[in-house]
């Protein structure tokens, strides 16, 4: 029936919600405990950890896919395929100068939506 449709697709929403909020919430608190645990450069750290889980999160996309041709098929997947498998969404946008320079936009990129953007 169509209530119990709507039903199920509630139920779904939550759970993408609940997800994004456990989400949001251990990237704050990341954040929040490099930096506060007196690193010397805590931003590093974390984007050496960003690029690690970035890189096993990309096998684990592409294991059952085959080779990529060239540059531009790579960064293509990047942003329809595995942009939406991590952040639900496609990038906004893909621009190359064709000569291996990339450059990628995704203009309400969640982990730093709600970050300050001048004085409150």
């Amino acid at each position: 029936s169509a209530a119990c449709g709507g039903t199920r697709s509630r139920a779904r929403m939550q759970k993408k919600e609940v997800a994004e909020s456990c989400f949001d919430l251990l990237h704050h608190s990341m954040v929040e405990t490099f930096t506060a645990a007196n690193r010397a450069h805590p931003e590093r750290d974390l984007e050496q950890m960003g690029f690690t889980v970035g890189g096993k999160l990309a096998e684990k996309y592409v294991r059952d896919r085959a080779l990529f041709v060239d540059e531009l098929e790579v960064m293509t997947f990047v942003c329809k395929d595995f942009w939406t498998e991590v952040y639900g969404k496609q990038m906004d946008k893909l621009r190359t100068n064709h000569k291996g320079v990339f450059e990628l936009q995704d203009h309400r990129f969640r982990a730093i939506l709600r970050a300050s953007t001048g004085p409150e």
